[in-house]
């Protein structure tokens, strides 16, 4: 009996050496999921993969910066690249292009229905009310001064003729307050967020980016571990047929692959 317990111990010790830690942050659809889709994968070659959910836009960032996370999954390289130069963080890039996630304008009532002061929700971090804004610009439903500025608010306005009231909320709150204020009657919500309210951008959106758009959602690091084996390891699990057929028939086109 004893030389079995230390059979196991030792057992125990070796799988422990043998195995790799990946500690990533993402959003909690579809970025947790489609990492969920990837474990056992990960596990084969010998890479125990810790995914760590937020439903913020601001820690992941910072988590990674500070050496909490290996990786994060769950923005775009505009968002990247406009948060870490307002926040002085140095060191974070992209490594991989994963997938996009339209971002769709969804109403309460028809289109033809809006009436002046009706409420309207819009992420209200730099790059999503820009997209958001432009989304709506290339949909008539505003004029912008320039519609080619990324970082547009709602100051960037010009024209506004239904007279609309636009309110500035986190992206991750956008879709409760969607759901339980009855005084807003439309918002622009990421694709991520719309889903955990069963919310599918291409069926239920008035109107969504397309495929082409340029705000795919990446796997960031630490540039000092671009090229660390855990890594490899796992951009080629993500970037399989598998995985592309897991998006496309879990999402039904609400999340596009790009790879």
């Amino acid at each position: 009996m004893k030389r079995l317990f230390v059979l196991l111990v030792l057992l125990g010790v070796v799988f422990a050496f043998g195995t790799t830690k990946i500690r990533i942050g993402a959003s909690p659809v579809p970025h947790a999921e489609i990492l969920e889709a990837i474990k056992a994968d990960l596990a084969e070659k010998g890479f125990d993969l810790e995914i760590v959910v937020f439903n913020d836009y601001v820690l992941p960032n910072i988590a990674l910066s500070t050496g909490e996370l290996d990786a994060n999954y769950f923005q775009h390289l505009p968002y990247l690249v406009s948060f870490t130069s307002q926040r002085g963080i140095k060191g974070l890039v992209s490594a991989k292009a994963i997938h996009v996630e339209p971002m769709g304008f969804f109403l309460k009532k028809p289109l033809s229905e809006l009436v002046p002061g009706d409420k309207i929700a819009l992420p209200n971090d730099p790059t999503n009310e820009g997209r958001a804004l432009i989304l709506l610009h290339n949909n008539g439903l505003i004029q912008l001064k320039d519609p080619t500025k990324l970082e547009s608010t709602v100051l960037d306005i010009k024209e506004n003729p239904k007279q609309l009231t636009f309110v500035e909320i986190e992206a991750g709150f956008i879709p409760r307050v969607y759901t339980d204020d009855k005084t807003v009657v439309g918002a622009v919500i990421n694709t991520n967020y719309a889903l955990t309210i069963n919310l599918n951008a291409v069926t239920d959106a008035e109107f969504i980016e397309g495929a082409e758009s340029p705000y795919a959602n990446i796997i960031a690091i630490r540039e000092v571990d671009k090229d660390e084996a855990w890594l490899k390891a796992l951009i080629d699990a993500l970037t399989t047929e598998k995985v592309r057929d897991f998006i496309n028939e879990k999402y039904d086109g609400a999340v596009v692959p790009v790879f």
